[in-house]
């Protein structure tokens, strides 16, 4: 449909004009008149919505009916698909909805949608068996398929030829969610707290970070852990109110979250001396003495 295919043809006979017809029923009828036109045996024609199994053309002589020939057999007029999106390089989360959008050519009225985890050599996985073709958009949720070679077909539910696929792949990926620390904690230099985070999509390993400065970078906690979801940390001598916490996928970094606010990362003080009991003469010197936890460089 919307290409333009030439109809050819030869003639015996002085014949100056030609009417050109087709079918959608083998031949049955011809109810559809391409054109009347000069004898020239060739005529471009517009491939009209008239999608059919069972297409035939007839060639006759404008003032002898009689006088014609229809093709011999039937010949396909299909309708195309163009997938727009996912078209390549779209990062996906597991969980999320995403649209698959598509245009198309003809009135198909409905599509089969499929995806492909190896880069399209093979479409074993069924998004949809059929959806209405016409709203050019189907709402996907994606699944825990994580890859980065993914690409999703399309295919006319009555002709299995008319198809088109992403034209480069794209990637499905995982999904965190940090459920501390998340903003507003207070936590003590040298102290344990467990971080804490909820994963969409089979992530084997993660990689933990801290920031001091809001994100702006960050510093290994761990470079690999299994994907738990909890990881006890000491944390370490880095006092700043700017704190925050990454956790990503170790064979992606861009599959990530970070806490939503800044959390704090303080030392402490603890008064040894006096602390209670004593009896010190006005004008004597005596020392005030203190431990501390962390770097605290003045009091």
């Amino acid at each position: 449909v919307g290409d333009t295919q030439n109809i050819t043809w030869t003639t015996g006979g002085t014949v100056p004009n030609v009417r050109l017809e087709y079918s959608i029923n083998a031949g049955a009828s011809y109810l559809n008149i391409i054109a009347s036109t000069v004898n020239t045996g060739n005529y471009p024609w517009l491939i009209p919505d008239s999608i059919t199994l069972q297409g035939r053309v007839r060639v006759s002589d404008v003032n002898d009916p009689l006088a014609a020939d229809i093709s011999l057999a039937n010949f396909k007029i299909h309708g195309t698909f163009a997938i727009t999106s996912p078209n390549g390089g779209e990062q996906w989360s597991v969980g999320s909805t995403q649209a698959v959008t598509w245009t198309k050519t003809g009135s198909i009225a409905n599509a089969k949608l499929e995806y492909s985890t190896d880069g399209g050599a093979t479409y074993p996985n069924l998004i949809i068996g059929s959806t209405a073709a016409g709203p050019l958009s189907y709402n996907w949720t994606i699944p825990d398929a994580i890859s980065s070679s993914v690409k999703v077909k399309i295919t006319d539910v009555t002709d299995s030829t008319v198809t088109d696929e992403s034209n480069n792949v794209f990637k499905i990926k995982g999904q965190f969610t940090i459920t501390s620390p998340n903003g507003s904690e207070s936590w003590i230099v040298a102290s344990p707290h467990n971080i804490t985070w909820g994963t969409l999509g089979s992530v084997a390993n993660v990689k933990l970070e801290y920031s001091t400065d809001a994100g702006g970078t960050y510093t290994s906690i761990i470079g690999s852990t299994p994907n738990a979801g909890t990881y006890a940390w000491v944390i370490p001598d880095a006092i700043t109110a700017q704190a925050k916490v990454r956790v990503s996928d170790v064979s992606d970094s861009s599959a990530y979250d970070t806490s939503d606010n800044n959390f704090k990362i303080h030392g402490t003080l603890t008064i040894t001396s006096p602390n209670g009991t004593e009896k010190w003469n006005v004008g004597t010197s005596k020392l005030i003495t203190w431990d501390r936890v962390g770097s605290i460089p003045n009091v």
